[in-house]
Order: C-alpha cells, then structure tokens, then sequence
C-alpha cells in the first residue's frame, strides 16, 4: 500500500516551506512515509529555513503531522484521544494549501522498492527511529515516549531457512520484496553505491535476522494436533503454537494468531481502521496474485486494501479459488475509550476485533459477490457400502446459501451410481463435503466426472466433523436454532431425524462446515426445508443424469456453458427467483395429462391476452431478487437501502395481484393462474404499516433508519439530546463571532477533528486556542470549553449509533416474523413470472408453432407434423428440414433408423426427446401438428466415450449405459439408441445390437429410435409389425464419391453408409479409398448371402420362445406375451 520515504544523510540544500509542502503533497498523492525527524535533532543542512515574522505569521501554531499509514486510523484514534489537551497544544506541525487529507489508492505495481538510501543505525541518533511497537493497534503508549530503535536479535541459524519459506510461502515468494522499515549497514558514509538488489538483500536479512527467533516455531509446522506434514492425519487448516510463542507474542499479534492459527487454509483480512490487511502468507498471496504492494507491519508481511473496496478484491480472490475469512473491528476507539472508564479491571491496549464472516464460492450470501441469478449448491454427501461390488446407499443435504433452503434425500443406488450421476447432474454443486475416507473409489470417480473443474471440495473428519444423527440432535438443541429445540424444528427436518440416519448424518455435517463459515445459525433458523426426489417418479418426466448430458439440456457439449441448451432457449424469466424455480420445473417435467393441460391454458391465456403479459412484464421487471433478500434481512446482514428495496417489490407484487384479480378476472377464472393469484398470501395491512414506521426515502438514499416521531421513544430522546448539543456549539459560535468580532466564523469538519472553528488569516484569536489545520485564508481551531462540548457530541453519536443498530434488529426482526409468508408470495410470483418466460419461449419458436395436444392412455403414443429442432440458430432455422414422426398408436413402436454418415440421424433422435420435454414442461412445441401421451422417462444412448480412469472400453461404456436403460424402461418410456455395438466387431456388434433391439420391442413394448449402420439388422426385423424401417434420405453420385444429404425422413433401409463418401470428404488418399471399397464390395456381397437364409430370425426366436414357455421350461414372468403375440400375428 505504501512505502517509506527516509531523507539519505548526505549535505543536502536549504529546504524551505514552499518545498517541503511540495514533498507533503507529493507523499500523499503517491502514498509514502516521511520518516519525520525531530526538528532539534536534525543536521544543520536538514533544518528548515525560518521565515520571518509577519503579521501574517505571528503568533500561528501548527497542527499534527499528518501520518499516511494504512491502518490506524481508528486506532491511532484511540491512543489521540488520551492525550492531554496540553500536550495536544504543544504539537507542532506545518500549515497546508490543503482543507484536508485524503487517501489515493496506489497504482498496482510489482515493483515497489525505493531508491533511497537507508541511513546506518550509527548514524541516526536513537530517537529519530520508528519503532515497530508504535505501529500497533493502541499499543502505544499515550504519552508518546522518544522513539527507539529496536535491537537485533542475533542467531547462529542460517538466512535461507524454512521459516523463511513458510512465511513468504515457497512458491509465491520472490526476489522483489519491497524492503522492510529495518536498519541496514549504509556503505554511503564509506563512498560506495549500492544497487536496488544490494538494497533489497541488506534489507531482507535485517528483517530475518529480528524476527527468526520469534518465529523460530515455524521451522517445525504442526497442526494442532501436533502432526506434521505427510502424517495422514494432519489437518492443513490448523497450526500449533507452542506456550512459549504466546508468552513473547504483544497484544495485537495475540489477537492475530488466536484466529489465524484455525484459518491455515484461507486467507485472512484483518480490519485495521479504515483498511483490511493480510498478513505472512495470506500477503504472498496478495503481492503474487493480485499485485498489493508488500510490506512489513507488526513483525509480519503485510499488504492492505481499503475498507471500502472490501468486496471487490474479496470476490477476487473468491474468483481464484481461495477462501475468505473476514476479521471485522467489533469497536471503535471511542466506544473502546467508553466501555474501558467503567471497567475497573484493566484491559489490554488493543481494540477488540471477531471473526465475522468466512467467504468461499459455494456460499456466497452476498448480492453484491453473486455472479449468477442460478442457486449455487453447497453439498454433503454421506455413502454407506457394505463391499465395492454392493449397492450403495447416500444420505445428502445440499443448500443454497444465498436464500437459505436447505434439500434433504436419501436413497439406495446401483452399482454405477445413477441416482448420484442424475442428482449431480441436476444441481451442479459448487462445494462438496465428504467425510474423509468413507467414500468409495467408484462414488468419487462420479462425483468427479460430474462437477465442475472448479468445485471445492472439503474432507472432513468422521464423527467429530460429520456428525452422526445423534450428534445432530444434542448440537440441535444446545445451539438453539428452532423455538422450544427439536419440537420446534420444520416437519420436513424432525421426519428426516426421525427416518433417515445417513441423510441427518448429511445435514450433521453440512451444519457443522456452515457453523465454521459463522452461518449456521442464520441458515438454519429460517426453517426453509425441503425432502428432494431426483426422479420424483409418481409426478414427473424421469431423465437421468446421462440423458440430460446426451440433450444438453443444462450444459452443452461444446465448453459446458448454457449456449445452445434447451435451459438457455426456454428460460426467459424476468425475476433471478423466477430463473431458479424454472430451472427446478425443467428437471421435473410433468407427467399428470391434467397438470400439462393446466399449464397450457395459461400459456395459452398469456399469448392470446396482451395486456395480461404486459401487466406482468410491468412489475416483473422492476423487482430486485426479494428471495435472496429477505434471507439477509433474517439474518439482520441486510443494508437499509436493500430493506426498503424489499418492501418496494413486494408493494408492487401486492398492487400487481390485486390488478390481475380486479380487471382479468372473468376471462383468467378456472385457471392456475387465478388459482395461484387467490391463494397468495395478503400482506397490505402489513406493508401499510410499514410506511408508517421509517422515512424510506432516508434509508434508501443515506442507508440510515430514521423512525417517524413517535414511533421509537428511545430514538427520539437520544436525537433530541443531539440536537441540544448542536445547538449549543452554534451558539458558541455566535458568542466567538462578537468576541472576535467578525462574522465570518465558521465551523469546519476536517477528517474527525469535526467542528473546528474556522477564522480568517488576518484575525486574532486568543492565545489558549490551538491550531488545529489552515489553508492560506483561513486557519482552524480548537479551546478547551469546545473540546468538552464536541466531546459530548461525540459520545452521543456513539450511543445514538447503538441504538439505531437495536433499532435495525427490532424491524428485521418484526419483518422476520412473517418470512414464510414472504416467502409464499414469492413463490407465487415465481410461478407466474414462469408461466411468462414460456409464453415468450413459445413465441420465439417461429413458425411453425403449436400447442401440444395431451392425451391419456395406458401405452405411449408420440405424433409430430413438421417437427424441427427448438435449438437451431435464426440463420440455420430458415434452411432446416423438418420431419414428420409417428410413435406409437396405430403405428410401430420402435424405428430403427439407417442413412448416411452426416445425414442428421443424431439431430432427428435429440429433437423428438426435446419436443417431448418441452410438451410435459407445458411449453408449445415446434411443430405443424403435436400429440402424445405423457411419457414416463427418456431414456439415451448417444455418442461414444471411453472411462480411462474407470478402466472402461468404449464398448463396456456403452453396455453399461444400455444396461440401465432396459432395468428402467418401460411401455411408456421413450428410448434413444445410437449405433449401438460399434465398440466391438461387427459380428458381436450387430449380434448384441440385435438381441438388445429384439428386448425392447418383444419384452418391454417401450417407444424409440434405434439408429443403427447394420443394415442387416434392418433385414432381421423386416417382418416384426412393431418396427418401422426407415431412412434419411440422400441423393449419391456414385462416381464422384459425391452425397447429398436431404435430411428427410422416409420409409425404407438405406443400402449403405456411403462411408468412402466421407472418407473422400475427409481427404484420405485415393489409393487406399479404392483398396477399402473393394473390400466392402466383398464383404457386403457375403452379408446378403447370409441373410437370404435367416430374414425370419426374430420371429423364429419369439416362437420358440413361447413354446418354452408353454412347456413349463421358461417362467411366464420372462416375456410380455400379449406384446409377442402380438409381434408374431403381425408377421404372419
């Protein structure tokens, strides 16, 4: 932040005033020290030239030195405010051109050393040094003693020693440290020059030299536990420090390891005054990363931002990885100097600071850091398995901690965790919680496959960390955060504690990681808990974590972003709450033919009524994200601007409802969206009462609660006793203007030496006034009568402060109490603002559109006219060719697709799964014609990826997915299966391929698409009356080696891949696409003969099938027999 700048004892000219204001200015502006040398002790050539007596300049006295240190300003403050009037008049210093002194930033530079020189400790007499114990917080003694220099510790242990690397951190320290305000031998007195390395290195030993005894416990790093590194049971957040350390520790530096000693792991800003420090480590960090300029402070590195720009560089580092931990002052000087007049015990000299706040990516809570109008997931996950090769079994909670709502569920898994895969899928966490060496290989290589790059992941210890359920109850009760403990938690969480012990042990832990982010109390109080169903069978569309990946659903398979997702193309809400409850609705499409159809209509309502959509565009698009909101107001972290934004939006939601019920009531009656609009909770009495209770235009411009009169007695009495003390200087003031007789007077705020009396340069003042500050027309000052008089005033400020904050809590408190019903209205604007974002999404699709016709049945039937792809761009939009598809009902179930490499096959399979999600969402879909029975799942197999780390072939990838797919698949299920059998040889590939075909369509009687390059597969099924052959048609130019691809599709087999076509496109050589056209001629020519003689394999092998069956050799339970039967009538 700032550097030292000390005058190099060499003859120097005469400086006058004029040059010494110039170097003043000039420190301030680029933000470094002046080592102030007392004036009777300085050389003769260093002393400044007198001017003589003036009656401009008779009589004046100067104010303080002006310091430009970073981070005393509150407790420099303090120690000011004990020194005695006399010594505070005895204070000499400069007149300034300036009203006052304020902080510039410093240009970010890597370089920050000076060129000047350092004077040896033999030449500088004692009392010129700056001692390091004066830096401290108000550990310096009030009477401000001649300055010391401090002595140098010696030690036999060499420069180059861990301690060293600890403390810079091995791979962020480097060679361009700024130097240290230590003492290094000068060779000017000798004649010779050092350079800036020279300067560097003399300067680094010094500091080493002082401070390696008193770090020397460093050498040997400990966890508290007393592990060191490579002990498997070391814990990196923690850190050992020996009695004997805290016995040579000063109070600030207590104060400092107390907390930094259990924050190993994060970096750490500690409030200084009006700035943050990091301090060792924590500023390596600062200097490489982010380029703060580095320097010592308090025995320690240190760099130091500024209060204000808090969380920007926060969110920066945040952005990086790291976590966060913030050290707030928890007192000011003043309230400090208070408190410690009615102690009778003595306390230490060191203002009293806590940890407040721990920062990490995955629960940010602040409006201000959150990058995303999206839930960020912070997530427990708890396994429990007998043997690798059993079924696991999961316990997981999960919280957004930006709305406090906290999701609880448990479930047994398969061997190849796909309701873990599915769940992952759908929340993305940004943090995970795992009990340290409970999890199985096979659960992390899913987790890992399925979160991000950028998650963080914490591994805590069992038991004392992961609680169990029984330590979730007791820390329940003793931690208080339910009314009348464990009878007064939510229903959902005491049916949790109740029934399932790995998710309690889920929530166990996810409470005790929040506790050490000091947030448990605030997330938990509010009583926002919800049981979470990843597939919520009985309800909804069940797509699993594999088909959400295969759609793009959520994420493209291009960079992972959200361009080109269904979620990007069909989210268009206007609220960030409505964005998150339409990312839940498109995880769980509907299933219920009356739900969807009860979407529709108000889809359908909106479209057809534009002043509906604009009423709701209207107040929709004014209003901040009230959710994350009003869980800061429960956690009384809210601001008071953001409170009155709070009470706006939900003015505006209330004015809104009562509108849609008044003026749209006849032709919304029936409706979801009257129902919704009815069954909002009415909170105007309670919104009228608080415009009576505050000024809120006060609030949100100053950020202060001003109560209107009457409403808080103990704010009115402390404001008018303020008031009194005012007007009292005032009429001092008037009293000075007739003793001195001049008008002119004035009071002046300068910093906070506030109310200084302001007189003009050519009037007299009585001798016992000091001067406190001046420019060149006017001088200010202070006497003894309006020391005591601001003194009162200041005391009074510092008590009405206290009681505003009181006042704050009782209002978020009064609010508070009605948070769920708060929050019900949210909801319910976040259904509408849904209803609208689909409205659009539909009105987008461009032509043509239509409203999906939902019927009910007990098998699957899917009808699309003219179906085109909702994801296409505009400009690919205009040329592509849409496709009629017919599942189902009077047709085939399941069509088994040939073409061209490249002919659109994939395309075709994807847009038919999304045409059905966006129909069960309650979305138009984009196509002539729709109709279709609700599917239960959609289930794919696309692609072709290989599992290294799992030791898995792109073939046993392959199995294993369509494995999933047959346990869950059923008649009303809509499979997707992509060139199934090619990881292997042709014959194992089209033989599994066919037996996989044959399952489907003989067992399960599920609808689909089996896209298949077997052409021979085709010919096995030729006869089956559930397959439907077809093709995307293509026009070939044989010779040329040419294809065109018509994208349309039509009934038939294609003859061929016309693989050689796109080898030719490809650019292989000439010679060797002729050599593998032969080859296929000859091996296509063997194919055809095989299969002359086996065309009627599939129906041979359901008749004898059957007879098994009805010879007792087969269980009935083996086939669906109505369905086979129904295969063979159809073939004969």
């Amino acid at each position: 932040m700032t550097t030292t700048l000390t005058f190099p004892w060499i003859p120097l000219p005469k400086i006058n005033h004029k040059t010494l204001n110039l170097i003043l200015h000039y420190s301030r502006t680029h933000s470094f020290y002046l080592l102030n040398i007392p004036y009777y002790l300085r050389p003769q050539h260093m002393r400044i030239q007198k001017k003589k007596s003036t009656p401009q300049n008779r009589g004046r006295r100067s104010r303080k030195s002006v310091s430009y240190q970073e981070s005393d300003d509150e407790d420099t403050a303090l120690a000011d405010a004990r020194v005695s009037r006399v010594n505070r008049r005895k204070k000499i210093v400069l007149d300034d051109d300036d009203d006052y002194d304020e902080y510039v930033e410093p240009k970010q530079e890597n370089d920050i050393s000076s060129d000047e020189s350092i004077p040896s400790k033999e030449e500088i007499p004692e009392d010129d040094l700056m001692d390091e114990d004066n830096e401290e917080d108000v550990d310096t003694d009030v009477q401000n003693p001649p300055l010391v220099a401090p002595k140098p510790v010696s030690t036999s242990r060499s420069s180059k020693s861990m301690y060293e690397n600890y403390r810079l951190g091995s791979n962020l320290a480097s060679a361009d440290l700024p130097s240290p305000r230590s003492v290094s031998p000068s060779k000017a007195a000798a004649g010779g020059v050092m350079n800036r390395d020279e300067k560097r290195r003399l300067r680094m030993e010094a500091f080493k030299k002082d401070n390696l005894e008193r770090y020397e416990w460093l050498l040997d790093v400990r966890d508290a536990d007393k592990n060191r590194p490579g002990d498997p049971n070391y814990d990196p957040r923690t850190l050992y420090i020996p009695p004997s350390a805290w016995s040579s520790f000063k109070p600030f530096e207590k104060q400092y390891w107390e907390i930094k000693k259990n924050l190993m792991d994060t970096v750490v800003f500690f409030q200084k005054g009006k700035f943050y420090e990091l301090y060792e480590n924590d500023a390596a960090v600062g200097h490489q990363i982010f380029s703060l300029k580095l320097t010592d402070r308090v025995n320690m590195k240190m760099v130091g931002i500024p209060e204000a720009s808090f969380d920007y560089w926060a969110s920066q580092f945040v952005a990086k990885g790291y976590r966060i931990a913030r050290v707030d002052q928890l007192e000011t000087a003043l309230g400090k100097e208070m408190k410690d007049r009615q102690r009778t015990q003595k306390e230490e000299k060191v203002v009293q600071r806590g940890l407040t706040q721990v920062l990490t990516s995955g629960t940010l809570v602040d409006e201000a850091m959150l990058t995303s109008d999206l839930s960020t997931f912070c997530m427990a996950i708890k396994e429990y398995i007998r043997s690798d090769n059993d079924e696991p079994s999961f316990g997981i909670c999960f919280i957004d901690t930006s709305t406090g709502g906290f999701h609880l569920c448990e479930f047994t898994d398969d061997i190849h965790r796909t309701k873990l895969d599915t769940l992952l899928t759908q929340t993305r966490p940004r943090e995970l919680i795992l009990e340290k060496s409970e999890v199985s290989q096979k659960s992390m290589k899913v987790i890992k496959y399925c979160v991000s790059s950028a998650a963080i992941w914490n591994f805590i210890k069992p038991s004392t960390e992961f609680w169990d359920k029984d330590r979730v109850i007791r820390e329940i009760i003793s931690s208080h955060y339910f009314e009348n403990g464990l009878e007064g938690a939510p229903k959902v969480l005491s049916r949790v504690l109740e029934t399932k012990e790995l998710a309690s042990s889920a929530f166990g832990a996810l409470v005790w990681y929040l506790r050490q982010l000091k947030l448990d109390k605030d997330m938990c109080s509010m009583g926002n808990f919800m049981e979470y169903d990843t597939s919520q069978h009985s309800t909804s569309l069940l797509m699993n974590g594999q088909t959400l990946k295969n759609l793009e659903v959520f994420s493209n398979s291009f960079d992972g972003g959200d361009k080109g997702t269904l979620f990007n193309l069909l989210c268009r809400c206007v609220t960030p709450f409505g964005k998150r409850l339409f990312h839940t609705w498109l995880c769980h499409p509907l299933r219920s033919p009356v739900a969807i159809n009860a979407r529709l209509d108000v889809i359908e309502l909106i479209a057809d009524n534009p002043s509906i959509r604009d009423t709701i565009w209207g107040f929709m698009h004014k209003l901040p994200d009230l959710e994350r909101l009003i869980s800061r107001v429960h956690a009384g972290r809210s601001k008071p601007s953001d409170f009155v934004r709070v009470l706006e939006g939900f003015q505006k939601i209330s004015l809104t409802f009562q509108q849609l019920q008044t003026e749209f009531q006849d032709i919304a009656k029936g409706t979801l969206l009257a129902q919704l609009i009815d069954s909002a909770p009415n909170m105007q009495d309670e919104l009228q009462s608080w415009t009576r209770a505050f000024n809120w235009r006060k609030a949100s411009e100053e950020g202060v609660f001003v109560p209107e009169p009457g409403f808080e007695a103990e704010y009115d009495q402390s404001q008018k006793y303020q008031t009194e003390l005012i007007s009292d200087l005032h009429e001092l003031l008037g009293q000075y203007k007739k003793q001195l007789n001049c008008s002119s007077l004035t009071f002046k705020h300068v910093g906070k030496e506030v109310y200084q009396i302001e007189v003009p340069s050519d009037v007299k003042v009585p001798v016992n006034w000091c001067k406190m500050s001046g420019t060149k027309k006017a001088n200010r000052y202070y006497n003894d009568d309006l020391r005591k008089r601001i003194r009162k005033l200041l005391e009074a400020e510092e008590i009405h402060l206290s009681i505003m904050s009181r006042m704050q809590d009782k209002f978020y408190t009064r609010f508070d109490s009605n948070y769920e019903k708060w929050l019900g209205l949210i909801k319910c604007t976040a259904c509408i603002d849904c209803f609208f974002s689909l409205s659009q999404a539909a009105a987008a699709l461009g032509e043509p559109y239509c409203r999906p016709e939902i019927i009910e049945g007990d098998e699957g039937e899917l009808v699309f006219e003219e179906l085109r792809h909702p994801c296409i761009n505009a400009t690919a939009a205009a040329m592509f060719v849409p496709n009629d598809v017919i599942l189902g009902g009077d047709s085939a179930n399941m069509v088994v697709l040939t073409g061209p490499n490249m002919a659109g096959k994939s395309t075709l399979l994807r847009q038919v799964c999304i045409a059905v999600i966006m129909a069960q969402l309650g979305c138009w879909v984009p196509a002539k014609f729709a109709k279709l029975t609700p599917m239960d799942s959609i289930h794919t197999r696309l692609g072709a990826n290989d599992d290294i780390m799992s030791a898995r072939s792109t073939f046993m990838v392959e199995l294993s997915e369509t494995k999933k797919i047959i346990d869950e698949t059923g008649p009303k299920s809509l499979v997707i299966l992509d060139e199934l059998g090619r990881g292997t040889s042709t014959h194992d590939g089209h033989a599994i391929a066919y037996a996989v075909l044959h399952h489907l369509v003989s067992n399960l009687g599920c609808l689909g698409f089996f896209s298949t390059h077997y052409q021979s597969l085709c010919i096995d099924f030729i006869k089956y009356q559930q397959v439907r052959l077809m093709q995307m048609a293509a026009a070939v130019d044989e010779e040329h080696r040419r294809v065109t691809f018509l994208y349309k599709l039509e009934d038939g087999i294609c003859p061929k891949s016309y693989g050689m076509n796109v080898a030719n496109m490809a650019g292989l050589p000439e010679s060797v696409i002729d050599a593998a056209e032969q080859k296929a001629e000859d091996m296509e020519a063997t194919t055809k003969s095989f299969h002359k003689a086996t065309d009627d394999i599939a129906l041979a092998s359901d008749f004898f099938q059957l007879m098994r069956i009805s010879e007792g050799k087969e269980p009935p339970t083996m086939a669906n027999l109505p369905l086979m039967l129904d295969c063979i009538a159809g073939g004969d």
